[in-house]
């Protein structure tokens, strides 16, 4: 009892934090991408045979999937949520809802210890030198003296206020709660960066505490691309900012350094080969998809100019040197931008939301005021939190800006600052009355963006977004199974997605592994993508073929109007807003007079 009432706040926060994140986890969001049914069908398949889809014996540290060569951490990581709870949806967005609710403690932990040092507490001197004692008196001290029993000291308010204010922010944080419900390996970061930067700055003072920073790290680097581009600088500029401030041998720091060498070493032919540099060369504007466009851009511009301007002055103002270079400048600002994190975050609502921001609009000001203090005061959390915010978008701003799984690792230094200029805004008011006053409009406004937010996502997102969340496969396929027996044969066309439906056909018909490794014919396209032909009795096609073509026992599985049979279609599948999805047509019935 004497514990629970010593940690009453960051209890609730994360009760707050589990109840977010975990109620109707299975249903919402709604639909299940095909990244969700990647990780669940992998997982399944190394359940049952210890191989991959591939028939790649526990494959490490990457495995191929539809060819974009996932990291493996969240894949083991299902594969033990299974053994638990079977192969569902739950399951599979399980690890994720976990270490989410994980992050939040962490960030209580990094915060509390990032703003333990007095250096940078000018503002707090001063206020306490004129007789302000404005934590004495506040509302927020109260419930900290409640949370310990009536114990504390001054650091300890300033700290521990800021890591409940920081900690709450992240348990009712729209954008990190949409990410605890998606099964992507991308969430697993926010916590794996966060308390190995908590570990490291105990671990100046403590060196045990290094090894286990150092192994975070690794671990990072096997959970989600993003962090090979944003570790190597953070944890470069972090080192060198705490550089005298290390009270362990450098020795000690040489063979922990050696260690994650030695640790990082199974990924480096990953890292080096397609394997690891898949995603760049699919999606980059540098090498993906999106440069035939930019090149063909570049090309119209320079014809034009050079009829009327001489071709060397063309050729210096039209190329891909300074396209690339203004490409990739415009989505690193984009990446960091009001409209990205304040604005309606995306029309599909993938990886947040389609009608709501992913941070609430009462963060901005105190997250303008929080880094503009925490320049000013030269903290020891400035060394952390700003390069932290500068070196996200750095990689994820080669495939383009918006892409929230890419860039939500920023979490959660958005909400310390926050939760930092929150704290320093109340502090500088000397007025009771206004402090007050001041507090309980805070508090009126984050209980009703929190209430706003239930409805947004259990009811109203999903009416918006079903049919761009995958929407409808469960119930397709579902159809598709109970009519097996009654037909020879099964074609869906590939133009209601880009070819990685049949991940969702494995997934919610259970395909047995064994049976796939061995009928599966597929192929890869020319970026390296997979693309299934068919298994048994199902067919994936580019497009949907004539029926004379067909025979008579057949399924045709088309998108809304993407065939038209003088016959109606003997099955719809709507999304939750009542457009159709999936049409079903029965080729004995189409080819009947």
């Amino acid at each position: 009892m004497k514990y629970l009432k010593n940690n009453l706040i960051i209890i609730s926060i994360i009760t707050v934090a589990i109840l977010l994140r975990f109620i109707n986890l299975a249903s919402i969001p709604v639909g299940f991408n095909d990244d969700e049914a990647a990780f669940g069908y992998n997982a399944y398949s190394i359940l049952k045979t210890g191989m991959d889809e591939w028939g790649r014996f526990l494959p490490f540290p990457a495995f191929e999937s539809f060819g974009d060569w996932k990291l493996v951490v969240y894949l083991y990581l299902t594969a033990i949520s299974q053994f638990f709870f079977g192969m569902n949806e739950f399951a599979t967005r399980f690890p994720s809802a976990l270490f989410g609710v994980f992050a939040v403690f962490a960030t209580y932990l990094l915060t509390k210890k990032l703003f333990e040092d007095r250096s940078g507490w000018q503002l707090w001197e001063g206020s306490r030198q004129r007789g302000a004692s404005i934590w004495n008196q506040s509302k927020i001290t109260n419930l900290h003296k409640a949370s310990t029993g009536g114990k504390e000291t001054t650091d300890r308010t300033r700290n521990e206020v800021i890591a409940l204010v920081a900690a709450f922010l992240l348990a009712i944080s729209p954008w990190h709660i949409a990410a605890s419900r998606n099964a992507f390996e991308s969430d697993l970061l926010v916590f794996f960066i966060t308390i190995s930067t908590y570990f490291f700055l105990v671990g100046l003072k403590n060196k045990k505490f290094i090894t286990f920073s150092f192994l975070g790290f690794v671990i990072s680097f096997y959970v989600y691309r993003s962090a090979w581009v944003f570790l190597p600088l953070f944890i470069s500029v972090v080192i060198y900012s705490f550089r005298q401030q290390f009270k362990i041998p450098k020795v000690y720091l040489a063979k922990n350094l050696i260690l994650a060498f030695i640790l990082f070493l199974p990924l480096l032919p990953t890292v080096l080969t397609f394997k690891g540099q898949s995603r760049f060369l699919q999606e980059s504007f540098i090498s993906g998809v999106a440069r035939a466009g930019i090149n063909a851009d570049i090309n119209e511009r320079r014809g034009v100019c050079k009829e009327h301007l001489p071709n060397i002055f063309c050729t210096l103002t039209y190329n891909k040197f300074l396209t690339f270079a203004s490409t990739y400048i415009s989505n690193y600002a984009g990446n960091l931008s009001f409209k990205t994190y304040f604005d309606k975050a995306n029309p599909s609502g993938f990886q947040s939301f389609s009608t709501r921001s992913v941070v609430y609009l009462f963060e901005l000001p105190f997250l303008i005021l929080g880094i503009f203090l925490l320049i000013k005061q030269k903290n020891q959390a400035l060394k952390i939190l700003i390069p932290w915010l500068l070196f996200v978008p750095i990689g994820a701003s080669f495939a383009g800006s918006g892409n929230y799984g890419r860039i939500n690792l920023i979490m959660p230094s958005l909400e310390i600052i926050v939760a930092f200029g929150i704290y320093t805004f109340v502090a500088s008011l000397k007025s009771k009355f206004f402090k007050n006053i001041f507090i309980i409009v805070l508090t009126i406004t984050i209980l009703g963006s929190v209430v706003k937010l239930i409805p947004d996502m259990f009811y109203s997102e999903p009416y918006f977004t079903s049919r761009f969340q995958r929407f409808g496969y469960k119930e397709l396929f579902n159809y598709l199974a109970s009519k097996e027996q009654e037909y020879d044969k099964i074609v869906i066309s590939r133009k209601i997605d880009y070819g990685h439906q049949y991940m969702q056909y494995l997934y919610f018909a259970k395909v047995n592994p064994a049976y796939f490794i061995q009928n599966a014919q597929r192929h890869k396209s020319q970026d390296g993508w997979v693309i299934l032909d068919s298994i048994g009795k199902y067919d994936f096609v580019d497009s949907v073929p004539g029926i004379d073509r067909l025979p008579t026992k057949t399924l045709i599985v088309a998108g809304e109007k993407e065939i038209e049979f003088p016959k109606p279609p003997i099955y719809t599948i709507d999304d939750l807003r009542g457009d159709t999805i999936f049409e079903i047509y029965d080729v004995s019935q189409v080819k009947l007079p």
